[in-house]
């Protein structure tokens, strides 16, 4: 069990690190309105693919995300492709309508690339969603040393999007670090191959992690973690 970074008066730092490997939705942005938003346009989507009321769709989308783990295999196990179930989701949603401009993770994304690391966006969206997302959050694709999605490759918990991300930034598993928000899809997989891991917590008083190395609550806190 690792305790938070910033527990009494031992400051816990995570290095050497040459490349941070970022998760998106619930990493990069924390958005209570638009988490809303987005699971009832999800709703909507199955409610429409499989001809049942919106209830009944709510209880059977929450039952296999639960089993699955992931909102894209729950969505595969109820016969959506996931090539369909991208194209829908960049249809149906826009970001803009609840997310906005954070310039607090643009100056830690940019002070991190200034000190010389390489920084990747490892999510399991769709393309297309993804660069609206980015947009939204007044963030280009130019932030990144690589974006990997879950149009180009199985989603986490598989191990490839690491790997694939890892082989285009040149970087190896010894040196890098992920973070992300979600104990079991991401920081597990990602400590299983030998990632160095933090887990961003919306909780406020969660001070430690069963998988993770550090915990933290806000991306201004990678700045002194990391060396």
């Amino acid at each position: 069990m690792t305790a938070s970074p910033y527990s009494g008066d031992n400051v816990v730092k995570i290095g050497p690190i040459h490349c941070v490997l970022f998760d998106l939705d619930g990493t990069l942005y924390d958005s209570a309105e638009y988490n809303r938003y987005f699971d009832s346009e999800m709703v909507n989507i199955v409610s429409t693919f499989l001809k049942i009321e919106h209830g009944e769709a709510s209880r059977v989308l929450a039952a296999r995300r639960k089993e699955k783990g992931t909102l894209t295999g729950a969505m595969e196990s109820l016969g959506i492709t996931r090539e369909n179930f991208h194209a829908l989701v960049a249809e149906r949603i826009n970001p803009g309508l609840h997310l906005s401009p954070d310039e607090r993770t643009r100056a830690v994304l940019t002070q991190l690339r200034d000190r010389g690391l390489k920084i990747g966006l490892v999510t399991n969206s769709g393309r297309k969603l993804v660069m609206k997302i980015l947009d939204a959050l007044g963030l280009e694709v130019e932030n990144f040393d690589v974006v990997i999605t879950g149009t180009e490759v199985k989603p986490k918990p598989s191990h490839e999007p690491y790997l694939l991300a890892l082989e285009r930034l040149g970087c190896s598993i010894d040196d890098a670090l992920y973070v992300g928000d979600r104990e079991e899809a991401e920081i597990r997989p990602a400590h299983e191959i030998g990632l160095k891991t933090v887990l961003i917590s919306r909780v406020i008083d969660q001070k430690d992690s069963e998988g993770a190395d550090a915990v933290v609550h806000d991306m201004t806190e990678l700045e002194d973690l990391i060396t």
